[in-house]
């Protein structure tokens, strides 16, 4: 329009050269729409429809769970929403923890329609309050615990899938991983929303009970599966594939304490603990959104992490971006990660690790099923709060330790624990804010626990010691 504002006020002033003037002008108005257009039309490819569960407020569905349309964000957090029980009714549930995964096939649809219609939406539309996204947002996908030590769904994390985290945890370089070196854990714990508190918890066998101190975060792109995943016949196309599945924002929070005690079996109890898994605020199908990993995907996602310190004693407040990294970073995607799932079972690897009661835990059914509604993590970039001790130090820590590996392990946990000034580890207080392209920001705040319980027993973590391992039972 500048263009065109200057090309018109010429022609009042110089009217000799009205024909030349006429001419340049239409050139420039004619070229100035067309960026304009793409643009339009970019941002509407990149906002597909996006979709969040929330507690109405509306008259007709108050204090109902229900699936909305995600019309406005504030720099990735969601701020006006359409109530899509307008379209189906069956969109607004009374239960708030768990989601039947047929609703979310719904969900997607009914989000369609209204995005389709892109016209007088005020009647079923709500403006989320600000100050209480904790109590209003809630996870995009609900797992109660006792589904999940149930077998009726599952969480399954992929670790080490980035190489700066396979570095700076020691794992190397490696990226030729054959089936059974592919680090998959079950990490058994109810998903939470993105604006919540995260509990510090209470150590893993600790008595008395004292409150975790190596506390990690793991931003990560996660997925939600829409349809049973066999294993015995996973999906035959990348098509296929990303037609079943949704992503949202995830964070894998660890506490690292049983990790670096069992690096191999240690995960499961780690991560487990309640609150250790802040989801959303949205879901994004995969038809609209591919993301890019080798061989895969077109949709490069950003992923960063920015941890907010409050002042301390003579700390000063003080901001940290501590993850920034992208999918294309992945060692595998998505769609490999199943493939991967799958052959691990057909070649007849179990995946099995203890949780902090001492019960082992599975990722999929004995059928070889990951049921709908199930989450898949894809693993975190580096930028962790865990750093592996270098050649001299592990020398040092297992001198140190009485020339025994768990004595050296033990050791580089009080160390860490002696100096959490000067590492990444966070505490009670601390923001942080997870955020992955087109999918959202989380909010969250570690908060201290306020009781202080025993999580759990240091138990035996390989569950093969047992005989007749009572396995999850199908839905």
């Amino acid at each position: 329009m500048l263009a065109e504002n200057n090309c018109i006020s010429k022609q009042a002033i110089l009217p000799t050269r009205q024909l030349l003037l006429q001419l340049c002008c239409w050139l420039l108005v004619a070229s100035c729409p067309l960026p304009l257009i793409a643009a339009v039309q970019n941002e509407h490819e990149s906002n597909p429809p996006r979709v969040m569960r929330y507690l109405s407020g509306l008259e007709d569905f108050a204090g109902q769970a229900c699936f909305g349309l995600v019309l406005t964000d504030q720099a990735g957090i969601p701020d006006k929403v359409y109530n899509l029980g307008d379209r189906n009714p069956a969109l607004c549930t009374d239960t708030a923890d768990v989601t039947d995964p047929r609703l979310l096939g719904q969900a997607f649809k009914a989000a369609g329609t209204v995005s389709a219609q892109g016209n007088d939406l005020t009647a079923f539309t709500e403006v989320l309050p600000q100050d209480r996204l904790a109590t209003v947002v809630l996870p995009p996908v609900g797992i109660s615990l006792q589904q999940l030590e149930s077998g009726q769904r599952y969480i399954v994390g992929i670790g080490l899938n980035y190489r700066e985290h396979r570095e700076e945890t020691g794992a190397g370089d490696h990226v030729a991983l054959s089936p059974d070196e592919v680090l998959v854990f079950p990490k058994v714990v109810a998903p939470t929303g993105a604006y919540g508190e995260v509990q510090a918890g209470a150590k893993v066998g600790a008595s008395p009970a004292r409150p975790v101190r190596l506390l990690d975060y793991e931003a990560e792109l996660g997925m939600v599966l829409l349809e049973d995943l066999d294993l015995n016949a996973p999906p035959a196309s990348y098509a296929e594939f990303i037609n079943s599945v949704a992503f949202f924002t995830a964070n894998d929070v660890s506490d690292r304490g049983p990790i670096i005690r069992d690096s191999e079996f240690g995960y499961t109890r780690g991560k487990s603990h309640p609150t250790y898994l802040p989801t959303g605020p949205w879901l994004i199908h995969g038809q609209q959104l591919q993301p890019q990993a080798p061989g895969e995907g077109s949709d490069n996602l950003k992923i960063g992490l920015v941890v907010q310190q409050p002042a301390q004693g003579k700390q000063a407040a003080r901001t940290r971006q501590l993850q920034s990294s992208s999918t294309d970073r992945m060692i595998f995607g998505p769609w490999q990660i199943i493939r991967l799932l799958a052959t691990r079972y057909q070649q007849g690897i179990r995946t099995c690790m203890r949780d902090a009661s001492g019960a082992p835990r599975y990722t999929h059914t004995p059928a070889g099923i990951i049921p709908a509604g199930s989450v898949i993590l894809t693993g975190t970039p580096g930028g962790t709060a865990i750093q592996a001790p270098g050649l001299l130090e592990k020398v040092e820590l297992f001198l140190r330790g009485g020339f025994s590996v768990a004595g050296a392990r033990q050791l580089m946990i009080t160390d860490s624990e002696d100096h959490l000034q000067d590492s990444r580890y966070l505490e009670p207080g601390d923001q942080v804010e997870t955020t992955i392209t087109r999918l959202g920001q989380q909010r969250w705040t570690v908060a201290k626990t306020p009781a202080l319980t025993r999580y759990g027993m240091n138990t035996s973590s390989d569950c093969s010691i047992d005989v007749n391992i009572p396995l999850p039972a199908t839905e």
